[in-house]
């Protein structure tokens, strides 16, 4: 590899192999096709030969085997959140090897993964970023912005790229305003209590800069949010471990042995004692080979499977009246006026109360910190309901026995029960009407039915449903819990993730600045049209920085070609830290190295685990890659704001210590000094139950089935139908169905699996993984290659109005008929051409604003052009 040959527009990038310097090149404009296979391939090679096939690009020659090393306990801090406790061996500086730590409060989470192993290749990774640049072209004045992905490079100090990046900030905040800054975090970093991604959240905070909402994963989160009070947090669900006690378990859209393992042994432990392991999903995953049931349904159609199951439990009475009655809004009354519950404020001189709507704040962060209040009885205590007893109006904490069903008139207001609208809402949304959608039958629906309300407690693993109809999805979810009872309890509980640390307060990292004057971030997919006007919610807002921090939007967001060729463009100035050089890097102005999550110290505190860990610090970083806390710190230096300059004069110690010290942590053990001593400590039961006090978050504290002032997930200025959205209520997706315009030119329904081999899109490079998945590829089932004239091995193009990307064909007969995959996260360069991101759709839905990347159809044809 010595002496490899330069192509046009590439770095040399220098990387320890085996204990020799070798030189390596990234592409400037875009790692090809052939350049990355090929290096990958060399790179994997040289690992093999050296026999140190896990621990690739260390130091591996003989001479060095008797020298001292040593071991350091750290963390994963990739956002399967896993939160995988490792020990890293460091040999001469460099770390060689991973292994689990078996040293855990709890060993049923001693796990890690084919990625988790890969951290060697990832670390000393030949597409590193090592030091800071900037495009040749670009300067404050002349942006030159259309040579963005063909431009050369230049090296810059430290000095130099802080200061540049301080006086276009500046530049901005002066003549076009401080929100013409905006910040797009993601969790390409450590998702860190201090660090990576909370570093990021706070150094836009700390100067008031506009945030940009990343508009993945959150669609079904507002559903399930809307029925708990949660908002859309992602803190809905038991601990993992609780999985263990289902006596029956919906794996409902998703493949967790691919996309979460360390968590799929709890889900193989229920089974073992018994319990009925059922997966939802069109493609027969690693998942539904192991379950006890498969239902095969059509993409994108869940919700209507989901409320079958809801009309099949109202029809056959199998709901848990006790708990409805108790826990949930069945009994409240529902204004015939206005659509909210009636409370007995409604009658003072203010008349009906002005509601907060659903989900409340237009920040995730501002869930946890103000979504999670749960109501005490007094403070509910308003809520009218009808006393069956009396035949008369009272109050919800003063009524032995409320009517669940009914219409009344109270002062003058009609009114009827939440659970008889419920009823009359889902009377159409039979087992038959849903059979003719999703192509479940109407016998297995009900089965289903039966399973989820009769063989309890009752789970459901949910996945992301990336489709547009995704909110009534995770409404759909929380209902089904809500009438049955299956929440808060051992054994039963929705959603993704459990609860935020109960000890610790990220608050004053992440909001240095406070809450004053906080704007809602910007959602992703509105971005678009507030360029094309230069307007949000009707006020001038122009754009000129795009800082990333973690973030990959032209590689992990949709509608690639649209990002590249119109989004971008419009923006004068592109920062990005990153450890990597990914595709962002390619169209970035400035790019700065950012440290791997093994080259400093810092916390996870993720919600996936019932732990709060100490990641140490494993080895220095390679080049001259700095953490993302210290990159701030540098620039705070050189900007005009005080308060900022404070805040980062803080030293890290000092920063980790405001998270981990708190007043509810110290009488339980958890202190900065007790965790950095023992690396891992405990701060939830093992199987710990979310919710288990049987009160939610929502104004009433009852799980709200009907929601009565539904909203946007995130205020942008656009009305939404709200009478469509008090209950769940189908709709197609967008573009991913039958009877939709683009069906007739692309008939086949295009998925984004969620591999092993891949997160999101890291991992692209290392060697280890790139020798078992060594190219992307597009699964379809040989039924529809046929029709095509496709064979196996073939080369394919896979395209529609958006985009296209061309790579093999692999066929699976596990793949259902009138649907093709792409596995989710390769870099485009992998590609012959194109990119599986250029097909996934971008639409806004007003209310959810998720990316819906499978709610979308394409054609495939044989491809007859060159392959290099």
């Amino acid at each position: 590899m010595h002496g490899a040959r330069m192509e046009s527009g590439e770095i040399p990038l220098h990387l320890e192999i085996g204990g020799e310097m070798s030189e390596l090149n990234v592409p400037v404009k875009g790692i090809s096709r052939r350049s990355f296979l090929k290096t990958t391939a060399a790179v994997a090679g040289a690992a093999a030969v050296s026999g140190a096939t896990m621990t690739a690009l260390a130091a591996t020659d003989e001479e060095t085997a008797g020298d001292e090393e040593h071991e350091v306990v750290c963390v994963c801090g990739c956002n399967c959140q896993g939160n995988c406790s490792m020990v890293a061996t460091v040999r001469e500086g460099k770390m060689v090897n991973i292994r689990s730590n078996e040293d855990l409060p709890y060993p049923a989470y001693e796990r890690i993964c084919m990625r988790g192993f890969s951290h060697a290749n990832r670390m000393y990774d030949f597409n590193r970023v090592l030091y800071p640049m900037k495009r040749k072209t670009w300067s404050l004045e002349e942006p030159h912005v259309e040579n963005r992905g063909t431009d050369e490079w230049e090296r810059l100090s430290w000095d130099e790229a802080t200061q540049l990046v301080a006086d276009t900030l500046t530049y901005n905040t002066e003549n076009y305003g401080v929100r013409s800054n905006c910040v797009l975090v993601s969790a390409g970093n450590s998702f860190a209590a201090y660090g990576g991604l909370i570093a990021g959240l706070g150094f836009a905070n700390a100067f008031g800069f506009q945030g940009l909402d990343v508009c993945l994963d959150y669609g079904d989160l507002v559903g399930i949010g809307e029925v708990t009070g949660s908002g859309w947090d992602f803190n809905q669900r038991n601990m993992a471990g609780d999985y263990r006690f289902a006596k029956t378990l919906l794996i409902w859209d998703t493949n967790p042995p691919n996309s979460q393992p360390h968590s799929w042994h709890f889900c193989m432990e229920a089974k073992d004692a018994g319990a009925n392991l059922v997966v939802i999903d069109p493609t027969y995953t690693i998942a539904a080979q192991q379950a006890t049931k498969w239902v095969p349904i059509k993409p994108g159609t869940d919700p209507a499977l989901g409320m079958a199951m809801l009309n099949a439990i109202i029809a056959n009475e199998w709901y848990d009246l006790d708990f409805m009655r108790e826990k949930t809004c069945a009994p409240l009354l529902v204004r015939e006026d206005n659509g909210h519950f009636l409370r007995a404020t409604d009658f003072g001189e203010e008349g009906p109360a002005q509601l907060p709507e659903y989900p409340f704040f237009g920040t995730l962060l501002l869930q946890g910190v103000k979504a999670g209040k749960v109501p005490t009885l007094e403070e509910s205590a308003h809520y009218v309901v009808w006393d069956a007893d009396k035949d008369a109006w009272g109050l919800i904490n003063d009524v032995a026995n409320p009517a669940l069903e009914g219409s009344f008139e109270v002062n003058g207001v009609k009114v009827t029960t939440a659970w008889s609208l419920f009823k009359e809402h889902m009377a159409e949304c039979t087992p038959e009407w849903a059979e003719g959608i999703t192509e479940v039958s109407a016998d297995t629906i009900v089965e289903l039915a039966r399973m989820y309300s009769q063989d309890t407690p009752s789970t459901i693993y949910a996945g992301y449903h990336l489709y547009d109809n995704c909110e009534e999805m995770g409404m759909t979810w929380a209902c089904l819990a809500a009438l049955t009872g299956n929440i808060g309890k051992r054994g039963a509980s929705i959603g993704h993730l459990g609860k935020s640390k109960p000890t610790i307060n990220m608050a004053g990292l992440a909001f240095p600045a406070g809450l004053k004057g906080l704007h809602d971030e910007l959602p992703w997919l509105h971005l678009p049209e507030v360029l094309e006007t230069g307007k949000l919610k009707g006020e001038d807002f122009p754009v000129r920085l795009l800082y990333n921090i973690g973030a990959n939007p032209v590689g992990s967001y949709a509608a690639q070609r649209k990002t590249i060729e119109e989004i971008l463009p419009k923006i004068p100035c592109i920062v990005t830290n990153d450890m990597e050089f990914s595709e962002t890097c390619e169209y970035s102005d400035i790019v700065l190295p950012c440290a791997h999550y093994f080259e400093y110290d810092w916390i996870q505190a993720s919600s996936h685990t019932p732990f709060l860990y100490m990641a140490n610090k494993v080895a220095d970083p390679i080049g001259e890659a700095k953490e993302d806390v210290e990159i701030f710190r540098a620039i705070a230096e050189r900007m005009d704001n005080e308060a900022a300059k404070a805040f980062y004069a803080k030293s890290n110690e000092e920063m980790m210590r405001m998270v981990v010290d708190t007043e509810k942590g110290e009488p339980v053990g958890i202190t900065f000094d007790n965790l950095k001593e023992k690396g891992v400590l405990a701060d939830r039961d093992e199987n710990w139950i979310h919710w288990e006090e049987q009160r939610w978050p929502t104004l009433s504290g009852r799980l709200e089935f009907y929601v009565e002032n539904p909203g946007a997930r995130i205020d942008i200025g656009k009305p939404i139908d709200k009478d469509f959205y008090h209950m769940p209520t189908y709709h197609t997706p967008f573009e991913a169905y039958d009877e939709s315009e683009q069906h007739e030119k692309y008939p086949l329904y295009h998925y984004c699996e969620r591999t092993r081999w891949h997160l999101h899109t890291q991992y692209n490079h290392a060697p280890v993984l790139r020798e078992l998945d060594p190219e992307p590829y597009l699964r379809m089932n040989p039924v529809d290659a046929e029709a095509r004239g496709i064979a196996e091995g073939d080369y394919v193009e896979a395209y529609n109005d958006r985009g296209h990307c061309v790579c093999k064909a692999k066929f699976d007969m596990g793949v259902r008929p009138g649907m093709v995959s792409s596995p989710k996260g390769w870099h485009r360069g992998a590609y012959v051409a194109g990119s599986y991101q250029e097909l996934t759709c971008d639409h806004l839905n007003l209310l959810h604003m998720n990316t819906s990347f499978d709610d979308t159809l394409v054609e495939v044809r044989k491809y007859e052009g060159e392959v290099r």
